[in-house]
């Protein structure tokens, strides 16, 4: 089912992208062969405007039937065929087989009868024409481009739209236009001559320069925009492709059209602006697709990039290697390559949309509208519609899309900006907080410091000055009976071995927080390792008038294992049971109890007395290693305040943990938690 949709979804996408594309086409080019019916019609070589007001009606296309004479002589043509106007000559047929070449010269004629004479002057409109002409109104000539000529050597080519205008005598005219092409690979009259009024006539080249105008002062302010992006960063090579698009598809626009740049620039050939513009066709079409290959990586290798390159330079030196009639000739060479690049971008953008890519959306349908302004000039070019240059509104609709994009990139990243933003400000809180945590630690930390040098001084100093005042007297002979003698050399041997003691605590608990200690694991059983315990403390206890029990809750958890380096761990359970001693007086009672944890796979051992117990604001630093309370915390050690810690670390690294409670009836509890294992197997099989 999802198959099917996700096939539907991009069936629909693609007719919506044909769609555009066939649209856009059809809107420009919707008047092919059609005219309004109030306009007079053009047939047989003349044109009846008998009751046509051009102030009215406005202005009159010449399209329709011209007469022709082919390789005919002015003043001397015979005029013995009709041409279609718009309309190559090529596709007249020859005397005998075939059909008309498209080099060669040949001569237009049109009659206009009954123009109105209370209009004033009038004027023709005259497009570019293949390749140079001479126009006559009633036998006078009036406009010339180029010198026509009757072979190649004669004609001197030249292309630019131009006015003429002329006062009709009698209400009637005769226009003769001779024209010659041996220069390009057709020739004859692509968009038709323009009739109106002066005022009129010029109007309208002025609205077509403007319009021109503007589209290419749109184009050359994108495509500088572009570079000074790139030349800000220059990482983004898309900018670069993206000026290098506007401003070839500039430069051809100045080239053909109404030929800004040749005017702009007399001293520019007809071959070189012809040139000029086949480059500019090849490099733009180039530069759009690497843009959107780049802008899309994932869609298309780089191979498509490198090939297409490739056959650009090609028709590059092929364009400024062969005369100009011979790169036009292998025009179909340009017009497939840029109807397989134009393809390509087509079908990369859909994939793109299809995985969701940013922006893809927009891009496709600019690229589907300039596909079809680029289709629209291609068979404009080749005589096959009539129309005009599409690609500079194509490209221009391209951008506005591409300025959509900019625009939803640009506020999508103002969100996460501000999405950023806030998480900034939120971790900036955190972080406050934790900074202030962190102070707190470091001054309870070094506070504790303090104390734990204050209390390891007082314990160094206390029996170094013991042992160094016996030394004195013995130096002294202060001490000369024997007995007192041996007595004073015992409390220095004591006193010595406390200060060994407490220099291996200090070492030990460095090693075990630096889990550096060596280790010495193996499985003990349960039960075992409590009736050991029980053994070992028992008679001491009994000796000191306290009960004491020691015993796992039930069978199945006293015949369970544990992984445990049992020196280390029974110096654990001595500090536990010396400290509940120190707290517990005469006739209380002491129990290590062995019960099941609280997740599965975990055993609790617990320490409880009924002494004195924990006082509450003690219970949080019970376990850190600089905390002293003489009255909680008389370690075995002899009070250094270390022994909890080093039971902690002890405890951390077996995998368990060790808390202490205050218990509800009086005295404490200290627990600990360790991994249990329920078999020796089982245990093997872990190892393994």
């Amino acid at each position: 089912m999802g198959l099917k949709k996700r096939t539907r979804g991009r069936s629909v996408l693609v007719f919506v992208v044909l769609f555009v594309a066939l649209a856009a086409t059809a809107a420009g080019c919707a008047w092919r062969d059609g005219k309004p019916t109030d306009r007079p019609a053009l047939q047989d070589g003349v044109m009846d405007l008998r009751g046509y007001s051009f102030e009215r009606s406005g202005t009159v296309p010449l399209a329709g039937q011209w007469r022709f004479a082919w390789r005919g002589t002015w003043g001397k043509a015979a005029y013995d065929r009709l041409i279609r106007v718009p309309g190559m000559w090529s596709s007249l047929p020859r005397d005998g087989d075939g059909r008309l070449t498209s080099q060669g010269y040949g001569i237009y004629r049109l009659e206009l009868r009954n123009l109105p004479t209370d209009e004033g002057m009038l004027g023709i409109r005259v497009p570019n024409l293949s390749t140079a002409y001479t126009l006559y109104v009633d036998g006078e000539q009036v406009a010339a481009r180029g010198r026509p000529g009757s072979s190649k050597e004669e004609t001197k080519p030249y292309q630019s739209p131009d006015m003429i205008f002329f006062k009709p005598a009698g209400g009637a005219a005769t226009i003769e236009l001779a024209l010659s092409n041996f220069h390009h690979r057709t020739g004859g009259i692509r968009s038709a001559l323009v009739l109106g009024t002066a005022g009129q006539i010029k109007q309208l080249t002025y609205e077509r320069e403007a319009r021109e105008l503007i589209v290419l002062g749109c184009l050359l302010m994108i495509g500088v925009y572009h570079l000074g992006l790139y030349a800000l960063r220059r990482r983004e090579l898309d900018n670069l492709l993206f000026a290098f698009l506007c401003i070839c598809v500039a430069g051809r626009m100045s080239v053909i059209g109404e030929g800004l740049l040749p005017r702009l620039a007399p001293a520019l050939t007809w071959t070189a602006a012809g040139k000029l513009e086949y480059s500019f066709f090849v490099l733009s079409v180039l530069s759009g697709f690497a843009y959107f290959r780049r802008t899309y990586s994932k869609e298309l290798t780089r191979i498509w990039t490198y090939a297409a390159c490739a056959v650009a330079a090609v028709l590059m030196g092929v364009t400024w290697a062969l005369p100009l009639l011979a790169s036009s000739s292998i025009m179909p060479l340009y017009q497939a390559f840029v109807v397989i690049l134009s393809g390509a971008s087509l079908y990369l953008l859909i994939l793109a949309r299809l995985r969701g890519r940013e922006g893809a959306t927009l891009a496709l349908i600019g690229v589907a509208g300039l596909v079809a302004a680029i289709l629209n000039d291609i068979f404009l070019y080749n005589g096959w519609w009539l129309s005009f240059d599409l690609v500079p509104f194509g490209l221009l609709f391209l951008i506005v899309m591409n300025s959509f994009i900019i625009s939803l990139r640009f506020s999508r990243t103002f969100v996460k900006a501000e999405k950023l933003s806030a998480e900034l400000r939120r971790w900036n809180g955190q972080l406050e907080a934790r900074i202030a945590e962190r102070t707190e630690e470091l001054r309870a930390m070094e506070q504790s410091r303090r104390q734990l040098v204050s209390n390891i001084s007082h314990d160094l100093r206390t029996p170094m000055t013991l042992i160094q005042g016996y030394l004195e007297a013995l130096r002294d002979g202060v001490i000369t009976d024997s007995a007192q003698r041996d007595a004073a050399i015992g409390s220095m041997l004591k006193k010595a071995e406390g200060l060994n003691e407490l220099i291996r605590d200090l070492f030990d608990l460095s090693l075990l927080e630096a889990r550096q200690a060596k280790m010495s694991y193996e499985l003990v059983p349960l039960q075992g390792w409590l009736e050991r315990i029980a053994q070992d403390y028992g008679l001491e206890l009994q000796e000191k008038g306290i009960r004491f029990a020691c015993a796992a809750a039930d069978a199945e958890l006293g015949a369970s294992y544990l992984k445990l380096d049992e020196h280390r761990m029974d110096r654990v359970m001595s500090n536990l049971i010396y400290n509940a001693i120190k707290a517990t007086p005469r006739g209380g009672e002491i129990r290590v109890v062995a019960r099941w944890g609280a997740s599965a796979g975990e055993a609790e051992i617990a320490v409880l007395d009924n002494g004195s117990g924990i006082q509450p604001e003690d219970l949080p630093y019970l376990f850190d290693r600089f905390y002293r309370n003489d009255k909680s915390r008389q370690a075995s050690s002899g009070g250094s305040g270390l022994g909890l810690a080093i039971a902690r670390e002890i405890v951390v690294s077996h995998g368990g943990r060790i808390e202490a409670r205050i218990r509800p009836a009086g005295g404490s509890e200290f627990m600990l938690t360790l991994p249990l294992f329920g078999s020796l197997e089982k245990e093997e099989e872990l190892i393994s």
